[in-house]
């Protein structure tokens, strides 16, 4: 048998003892490392962010689930920018509900109880992802959770970051929606909060998505209507 065979053969009963990881499989393996005990929780996982909330709280919550599991859902409207972006990406909405009570509840794009639907718990919290600094509402936890905030542009960067860090490819739609909050959040990358981090992601994730520097500014609408 000749050495390219050989190893061909060989490669190929390594794989057969390798059981390779399934989507679901790697969600869970990921929401445990970042939500910790809270990933065991029997209850069904939602990521939401604001009452009708901007293209980045709507937007990182699609991420989030797609990171971690569970359903991106909205209690409110979208705004008119957010549905252009996700048409423009041909991105499917996160759910409309009218009810988040018995479910394990992400928070994205928000800290503070004051924004969120009056049905969320604090019990019922088990993450908090946002950029902006807590302001002076009350955010009151029973249990230790996962916080994470960061002074950068636009929550969307953070997951996007995680995403980079986890190595997760993320689809083009997803991609394309993502670089839409990231650009109009931080108004076309030129916003005082507009951080390296925040760049940095818009310029991955316009790769990702095909779509050229010269049209990142361009593909957007940046005015909230």
């Amino acid at each position: 048998m000749a050495l390219g065979s050989r190893l061909l053969l060989a490669v190929l009963v390594l794989l057969s003892g390798c059981q390779l990881e399934s989507f679901a499989e790697r969600q869970a393996r990921q929401r445990a490392g970042y939500l910790g005990e809270a990933a065991s929780s029997q209850e069904p996982l939602v990521w939401t962010s604001r009452r009708s909330p901007d293209a980045d709280g709507a937007i990182a919550s699609l991420l989030a689930a797609h990171l971690y599991g569970g359903q991106a859902r909205i209690s409110g409207e979208l705004t008119a920018q957010t549905q252009a972006i996700l048409q423009r990406c041909e991105q499917s909405a996160p759910q409309r509900t009218s009810g988040l009570n018995g479910s394990a509840i992400g928070v994205v794009g928000a800290n503070q109880g004051n924004g969120w639907d009056a049905a969320i718990a604090a019990n019922h919290l088990v993450a908090v992802v946002d950029h902006r600094a807590p302001g002076t509402g009350n955010l009151s936890l029973p249990q230790a959770r996962r916080i994470d905030v960061r002074p950068w542009g636009a929550t969307t960067t953070i997951l996007e970051e995680q995403a980079q860090r986890l190595g997760v490819v993320l689809p083009k739609p997803l991609a394309c929606a993502a670089l839409g909050a990231i650009v109009t959040q931080t108004q076309g990358l030129r916003s005082a909060s507009t951080t390296p981090q925040d760049r940095q992601s818009a310029s991955r994730l316009a790769r990702r998505a095909g779509i050229q520097q010269a049209q990142l500014l361009t593909s957007f609408d940046l005015q909230e209507r």
